[in-house]
């Protein structure tokens, strides 16, 4: 009895030894899996949608997704199993709302996000092609559409001219009593909590497509929203209190066709930010003590 006791502890503890060492390569293995196709949103209604991806070996099916720019808790979806071709349904959507979204690996790590807009009810809305390959243009992921196809996804929101596409959300600019400013792809969310509606500030793109770059949007105790593109400047400011309330958009990180300088300044009393795409209303803000912190990237008008 001894001796069978002596040989099942031997047993698990080789057994433990062989996980313990699988599960670093394991971890490894899941950090070279690059996507290879899409991320590519279809099948849009007002309720649901359907995220679909490819990736260049076995990988975890978890993505996460909510309300764009909202303080929501995220809900997660995902699907036994872990093949190259990943297909994942996001449920219990709302109507004409923009969602962001992000792709995890199975450390719960980032592997890529988004956003897309639902259709409104009883609708569909145009499918989002997001690419895997910022540089690749339509030709490259075998689109055949004609000018006229191309003039069409312009009018829907579409970015054109071979640098990849997506749909755009609009950012908007809300102001409170304290001089605190708040920026969001939600219209309701500049008109509530005390916010009032200062109107548009121009378009980003929903999903990350060639000449872009995540912009990230945090929030100070009192509301006020910082909006920035530097990781490190957004790890910084989350270590000062700042709650990271994820990514708003996609910004362009140079002069394309159709876009704008975003200027960013701050109030150095308040600590306050600012952003606005018009000359005057910066040389203004200048003249009221703002102080000019540059370009943060050019949206779209």
């Amino acid at each position: 009895m001894k001796r069978t006791l002596t040989l099942v502890g031997l047993s698990l503890m080789f057994m433990a030894t062989v996980a313990f060492a699988q599960r670093p390569m394991d971890d490894a293995n899941e950090r070279n899996v690059r996507i290879t196709q899409g991320p590519n949103i279809t099948n849009i209604n007002g309720d649901s949608a359907t995220i679909n991806w490819s990736t260049s070996s076995s990988g975890a099916n978890h993505v996460r997704y909510r309300v764009a720019g909202s303080n929501s808790v995220w809900r997660d979806a995902y699907h036994q199993g872990g093949g190259t071709d990943h297909s994942i349904q996001l449920t219990g959507l709302e109507p004409n709302r923009t969602y962001e979204w992000q792709i995890l690996t199975r450390d719960g790590d980032l592997r890529t996000a988004g956003q897309f807009q639902t259709a409104r009810h009883g609708g569909h809305a145009p499918d989002v092609y997001a690419g895997s390959n910022p540089a690749q243009g339509e030709g490259d992921r075998g689109y055949q559409r004609g000018d006229r196809d191309r003039d069409r996804d312009r009018d829907r929101g579409y970015g054109g001219s071979g640098r990849g596409y997506g749909q755009k959300v609009t950012l908007y600019r809300g102001v409170n009593n304290q001089g605190a400013h708040l920026y969001s792809a939600n219209a309701g969310d500049v008109t509530a909590g005390g916010f009032k509606s200062e109107g548009t500030v121009g378009n980003l793109m929903a999903s990350q497509v060639g000449g872009t770059t995540a912009l990230y949007r945090l929030a100070s105790p009192s509301g006020d929203s910082f909006l920035t593109r530097d990781s490190n400047e957004r790890t910084a400011a989350m270590g000062q209190g700042l709650q990271d309330q994820g990514i708003v958009g996609y910004i362009a990180t140079s002069q394309q066709p159709g876009t704008i300088p975003l200027y960013r300044l701050v109030n150095p009393g308040a600590g306050q930010h600012f952003y606005t795409v018009s000359e005057s209303e910066r040389q203004e803000a200048i003249r009221h003590g703002l102080k000019d912190e540059g370009v943060v990237g050019f949206v779209w008008q």
